[in-house]
Order: C-alpha cells, then sequence, then structure tokens
C-alpha cells in the first residue's frame, strides 16, 4: 500500500532528526519557522547554498531526497519520476502514455509534488530547493530566494566540472535551464525570470558562498523578525 503523504514527510523528518541526535517527538514539537525557497538557473550553485544554509542554521533540505519522497507517493521509481522533474509533457501524449506503459503521469506527478510541499510548509524548518515551490507555499513569511550566474560563467564550469566541451557544456546548461522555464510556465503560468517574485536574488558569480549564506540569513531574519540559531562551524 502507497504510504500517506505526510507519513512519508514525517519519516522524512524524523531520520533527519535521528541524524541530529534529536527525538522524534522533541522534533515535532519544535517551534516551526518558514520555510526558504530556492530557485536557481542552472549551475549557479543554488543547490550549494542550500545545503551551505542546512550547516548554518540547521533546517532540513530537500532536493534528492524531495523527488525519493515523491517517488514513494505514487508507488514508482524514482528514475521514473525524475524523467517528469521539470520537464514539460505534452497533455495528450503524457496521458496516453501513462495509461499505455503504466507510468507517473505529469498531472499525478504535479499533484504528489503541491501536497508534499505542503506538509514541508507546515513542518517549517525547511529549504526547499527548485519544483516550483515558491509558487506552492502560502505562508507570506516564507522567503523566496533566486540564485543566478552568467551564462558564460555557467559553461565553463560545467564544462570542467564534467571534463567536457564547452560546446558540450552549453548545449546542456541552456537545455537545462528551457526545461526549468518550461516547468514554471506550463504547470504555474509564471514567468520563472521575474524578478518581483523572490525577495532576493543573488548572483553567485559576484559572492562567496559563505557570503550568500550571510545574505540569505540575514534576510530571513529581517523578513520573518525570527534570529536564527547559527550552529558553530
Amino acid at each position: 500500500m502507497v504510504k500517506k503523504i505526510q507519513q512519508i514527510v514525517d519519516e522524512q523528518f524524523h531520520t533527519w532528526s535521528h541524524t541530529h541526535s534529536l527525538a522524534g517527538a522533541r522534533a515535532r514539537k519544535k517551534k516551526t519557522n518558514p520555510v526558504i525557497t530556492i530557485s536557481r538557473e542552472f549551475g549557479a550553485r543554488g543547490a550549494e547554498l542550500a545545503h551551505k544554509l542546512e550547516q548554518r542554521i540547521e533546517f532540513k533540505v530537500w532536493d534528492k531526497a524531495f523527488i525519493q519522497a515523491i517517488a514513494k507517493e505514487i508507488g514508482s521509481g524514482e528514475r521514473a519520476v525524475e524523467s517528469l522533474d521539470e520537464r514539460r509533457q505534452q497533455v495528450m501524449k503524457d496521458t496516453v502514455t501513462g495509461f499505455l506503459m503504466n507510468i507517473p503521469t505529469n498531472v499525478k506527478y504535479l499533484r504528489s509534488l503541491i501536497k508534499i510541499v505542503k506538509a514541508i510548509e507546515e513542518h517549517g524548518n525547511s529549504i526547499i530547493v527548485g519544483r516550483g515551490s515558491s509558487f506552492i507555499v502560502q505562508n507570506p513569511k516564507s522567503l523566496h530566494i533566486r540564485v543566478v550566474c552568467p551564462l558564460n560563467v555557467r559553461i565553463a564550469n560545467y564544462a570542467k566540472k564534467e571534463n567536457i566541451k564547452q560546446h558540450d557544456a552549453r548545449l546542456i546548461v541552456e537545455q537545462k535551464d528551457r526545461e526549468r522555464e518550461e516547468f514554471i510556465k506550463q504547470n504555474f503560468n509564471r514567468n520563472v525570470s521575474n524578478a518581483a517574485d523572490y525577495d532576493l536574488i543573488i548572483n553567485s558569480d559576484s559572492y562567496t558562498m559563505d557570503q550568500m549564506t550571510d545574505m540569505v540569513i540575514l534576510a530571513y531574519e529581517k523578513k520573518t523578525g525570527i534570529k536564527l540559531k547559527i550552529a558553530e562551524m
């Protein structure tokens, strides 16, 4: 039997709490702080920022684990879910393929996505990376971040990281950007680059990761009025 969304999220939080030597009951009773969402251009180091914040303020990051939770909820493999993630599919093709091949359709994926984001928001104390989460959460105190970086820099960094030619890296980076833009447009009818949808936009080519982390923490405290407990590094 497929587990309920709330059970999946509870299990994820229990595992994270245990890792930090906290009892599950204590974690559930802990004061819930508004979530942080991070939208990012491909290769702009948005996920890296999320995990740096996780170390500093001990918020749970929902990124790879996010996909796994959705995969469990819809009773399918993680690989199939990743094929839908941040990718536009035509409605007719999606529906027919879903029936004939018995794989998750984009509609089913989105339904699960929205339910999980709302469950995470209820728990609070979390950082949600991508997936249009800033357009799903409803708490006006939540902080929405957009991480950008010049295209040429992202291409050069990706080529170096993957040890591939610049031309090949450009094709991949531009394709990933298009997929993310189309996902937001298709499912939320929004422009992912609209600056007004974010509380803070950071150019990762202009600052160190530590500086970016400090900016987000300061912005969070200013917006929410909550003084965060910063972990010793």
